[in-house]
């Protein structure tokens, strides 16, 4: 049914309205065509119109505002569409409200339940809405950067450039044959140490394939990142360019080169900003929500 998208007077407004009354005797075909009117009326009702009603539309025993019909459109982002798709829309609406009501009339309907899951959804609407609203006033690009200032530590980390040769060890292997891996690293760490080049040493013994392929190449590594023990040779123990013995891990034997000696890295302000902000986020949430909560007494 189309509406009709014209203004009426204040005498077909009233009309409209007195329809309610008549609900029971009137023709339903003739009755939503009442309703629709008077939707019409209210949505095109502006400055040619004395007084805006309060009811634009009866559906059923429920009045239907105004500010209904516009909160609607509001929400759906038609405030500003043309005439006929407002209407679709409002048709719609009201479509959906006498659904609602026919429903709601059921003998099974269990209204405790709905409304309890219409708490649930209500309140993960209102809480989100307010926090979103709050937290970017709470939470500013200054506060992001004084954090980083004052937390630099966190941010830093010692780094090393190191290179290994492995020769790996099941963590189930017995006595026997952890010795005979110990001997094939003890072999590989006496050519390095006669003078052959470490690179082509890892390139044809070393059981690590990625980094072998790379003569022995970790990269650069950062400290409490690897293995307590290899941390503790790589950032204690070596000198730059110097050759450990074999050392051994729950990953077998190392035989590891520092190619360059332990520095502090800072990570950038901008690869770490979002994950400030992130917490400073979440501490103000949580404040937030606390003081909230304090606000109101329960009495149980």
């Amino acid at each position: 049914m189309a509406l009709v998208s014209k203004i009426v007077d204040n005498s077909k407004v009233k009309f409209a309205l007195y329809n309610r009354y008549l609900g029971k005797r009137m023709n339903m075909k003739f009755k939503n065509m009442a309703v629709l009117a008077t939707v019409v009326t209210g949505l095109t009702c502006v400055s040619g119109c004395s007084e805006a009603p309060s009811s634009v539309a009866v559906v059923g025993d429920r009045e239907v505002t105004q500010e209904e019909v516009n909160s609607y459109l509001a929400y759906k982002r038609l405030s500003n569409v043309d005439q006929q798709t407002k209407d679709r829309a409002v048709e719609h609406f009201l479509d959906n409200i006498a659904l609602v009501e026919a429903i709601t009339k059921q003998p099974d309907f269990d209204s405790n339940r709905v409304a309890a899951e219409l708490f649930e959804l209500k309140k993960d609407v209102i809480i989100s809405r307010y926090l979103n609203t709050y937290l970017e006033q709470a939470v500013s690009d200054t506060q992001v950067r004084n954090y980083y200032a004052q937390n630099q530590e966190k941010y830093q980390s010692k780094q090393a450039k190191v290179a290994h040769i492995l020769v790996r060890v099941s963590p189930d292997a017995d006595e026997s044959v952890r010795q005979a891996k110990l001997t094939q690293a003890q072999q590989a760490y006496s050519r390095i140490s006669t003078g052959e080049d470490f690179a082509t040493v890892a390139q044809q013994l070393s059981e690590d394939r990625v980094s072998a392929s790379k003569g022995g190449q970790l990269g650069w590594v950062a400290e409490g990142a690897i293995s307590p023990v290899f941390s503790k040779a790589v950032f204690e123990d070596l000198q730059s360019e110097q050759v450990s013995a074999p050392i051994m891990t729950e990953f077998g034997f190392h035989i590891i080169k520092l190619e360059q000696p332990p520095k502090t890295v800072r990570q950038p302000f901008e690869s770490v900003a979002g994950n400030i902000k992130r917490i400073l986020r979440k501490a103000a949430k949580d404040a937030e929500l606390e003081r909230l909560k304090k606000s109101i007494k329960i009495e149980k």
